[in-house]
């Protein structure tokens, strides 16, 4: 039995007009396995008594103590720098270029077999990486792992072995991603009691001097006029030159081997491989060869996952960890813990088709050989201010930053996905650290982000808040593209904090679901009355975009300045009159309705996504009968 606190509890509000004095989530009991909704008790505040909260508190037993996917407490820390001693080196990892590791030369026909196991291959190089380091610094541990970083805490012994890492790292990126992406390593000693004691100001520069050199390793890349020419190992004529009849179909970008059957080159089909895995098998085993042993040993139910200098790293799969005699095991299974396999949430939710093969993005909008919704919708989410957040608690304690680190990870990456997974049609293109992306049916999407804008308004106690980007599109849009268009929507949403941007209209996000609630109203009179037709909301449309051109005419901003006043402008509300009296017969009740539809078009731009909504909506109606 062990008991935690949650983060959140200690985290001051940004929002200082409000007292979150009541707003707390007790201390818990922590046990291995997941209670029963009847055992799980002791929340101050009832409300709060949510299923986060139950799976979150079941979910992050430290099984295992030497795994970097345990969680490490007070004690350990206490532990650890009572066995490296008193001279001590902070080593952190950061996988930059994760954006176009993930989406860049997929195709969209592609995108759906690979995705979501190149988001997974982020993690798995990180824990390569993460284990690489901790071989060389003997006693080392990680503090921090996921989504492409880590934070490792050795003896300050063997520095320069960090510089050989880097260089191993530096062939591996520049060979097979020619410069798109890397693996930064950076460093900074501590001490003993500077890390114990994080009032002490010396902690806080040495923390800050391990900000500056990740910073400006960022700045610098691959740094290849500071290497002699053995140290990047490289033959850029190995192969054969790469045109449109040798590539990759995945990538785009290497050349295609022809042995393994799937038109892709060799890395693209392990990701392929790994993607397949994920989806039917409940453990992962992570093992590693020396150069003049691989050969032996490997075969091909394993997956290559990273060559450094002469060991590579290879993950195998199996529905029983007993079939593992060595290497490192993890349950990647949406299952309760069995007391001995230590969790990870890899296995991030992707829906299955026939035969249980991966769902294409096309067949989440079709039923059979007819295409019955009107598109698809990408979802990308970030944390408002996580940053500024974390730096607080970074200078304040770094155990208080390590907590809140996991803690966030798993709302992202295991409570999330266990929300997508109860849904059809969406597939989870990455979950974890503080970043979500999701791809779906466009009704889904929307009915999603509203529910994860709930459970993490409960999960933050009200102190922080989301901001989402939802981008609609067709099964044909380069995945790229969605995702540079889903991007953009999610920085205008953060401009405003706690806000949606959904077709390229920004709001807060309170203010969209009350025009959702208040729309719902008109259209059920509508349909009532049976004037709901897609004729009537273009109409609405148009009314909008008068009222825009009204606001703006009238408007002192900078931005409005090109618009002039057009008095025609004024006259929408009795256009609105005018459609509204011709379409829908006179009641007694009727004219609480035009109010409410007059209150939406005075908002303009704001109401236009549930109109847009409404329209795809009704059309998918009609392609299903």
């Amino acid at each position: 039995m062990k008991k935690i606190a949650h983060i959140f509890n200690i985290v001051k509000s940004k929002d200082t007009t409000k007292s979150y004095k009541n707003k707390f989530i007790d201390i818990q009991p922590f046990e291995i396995h997941y209670f029963n909704n009847d055992t799980f008790s002791g929340y101050e505040d009832k409300a709060l008594d949510n299923d986060f909260s139950k799976k979150y508190y079941h979910a992050l037993y430290p099984v295992k103590d030497k795994s970097i996917i345990s969680k490490y407490d007070d004690e350990k820390l206490k532990e650890l720098v009572k066995t490296l001693g008193d001279d001590l080196l902070l080593i952190s990892g950061d996988f930059w270029g994760i954006q176009k590791f993930i989406f860049d030369g997929v195709t969209t026909s592609k995108a759906s077999k690979i995705l979501r196991s190149r988001s997974a291959m982020v993690q798995l190089i990180t824990y390569a990486v993460v284990d690489r380091v901790k071989k060389e610094f003997k006693g080392s541990e990680a503090l921090l792992f996921g989504a492409g970083k880590f934070m490792i805490l050795a003896k300050n012994e063997n520095s320069h072995k960090i510089k050989e890492i880097q260089k191993e790292l530096d062939n591996y990126f520049l060979k097979n991603f020619f410069g798109q992406n890397g693996f930064i390593i950076s460093s900074t000693t501590t001490s003993k009691d500077k890390l114990l004691n994080q009032k002490d100001k010396d902690m806080k520069d040495d923390l800050l001097a391990l900000g500056a050199d990740n910073d400006n390793k960022k700045l610098n890349k691959f740094d290849l006029l500071n290497v002699e020419d053995d140290d990047i190992l490289i033959d850029p004529f190995e192969k054969a030159t790469i045109n449109d009849n040798n590539s990759c179909k995945f990538c785009n970008k290497r050349i295609e081997d022809t042995s393994l059957g799937e038109e892709s080159c060799e890395i693209c089909f392990n990701e392929i491989n790994l993607g397949k895995k994920l989806t039917t098998h409940n453990y992962i085993n992570i093992i590693q060869f020396g150069r003049l042993t691989r050969h032996k040993k490997i075969d091909k139910n394993m997956i290559k996952i990273i060559e450094l200098g002469n060991k590579s790293y290879y993950a195998r799969f199996s529905n029983s960890p007993k079939h593992f005699t060595w290497g490192e095991t993890f349950d990647i299974s949406d299952r309760e813990y069995d007391d001995k396999t230590p969790k990870w949430s890899l296995n991030s939710y992707v829906p299955k088709g026939d035969y249980n093969s991966i769902k294409t993005f096309s067949d989440f909008i079709k039923e059979g050989e007819k295409t019955i919704s009107s598109g698809l919708m990408a979802l990308k989410a970030d944390i408002d201010r996580l940053g500024e957040t974390f730096r607080v608690l970074y200078k304040e304690d770094f155990r208080k930053y390590n907590r809140l680190s996991r803690e966030v990870d798993f709302f992202f990456s295991d409570y999330i996905t266990s929300l997508v997974a109860k849904r059809d049609n969406l597939y989870t293109v990455f979950a974890g650290g503080d970043d979500l992306f999701l791809i779906g049916e466009y009704k889904e999407i929307v009915a999603l982000s509203k529910e994860i804008r709930d459970e993490f308004y409960k999960f933050s106690l009200e102190k922080t808040t989301i901001s989402m980007g939802l981008v609609m599109f067709k099964p044909t849009t380069p995945i790229n593209f969605v995702s540079k268009m889903a991007d953009d929507a999610e920085k205008r949403a953060k401009k405003e904090r706690d806000s949606i941007d959904i077709f390229g209209v920004s709001m807060k996000y309170n203010e969209f679901i009350q025009i959702e609630d208040d729309f719902s109203k008109v259209v059920k009179y509508l349909e009532d009355n049976k004037v709901d037709t897609t004729t009537f909301y273009y109409r609405l449309i148009e009314l909008c975009d008068i009222k825009i051109s009204l606001d703006r005419g009238m408007s002192d901003k900078e931005e409005d300045k090109d618009y002039k006043f057009n008095p025609n402008d004024a006259m929408w509300k009795s256009k609105l009159n005018y459609l509204f009296r011709r379409n829908v017969k006179r009641e007694d009740n009727d004219s609480k309705i035009f109010t409410l539809l007059s209150d939406l078009i005075e908002k303009g731009e704001k109401f236009k996504p549930s109109i847009f909504l409404k329209i795809y909506n009704n059309r998918d109606k009609r392609k299903e009968k």
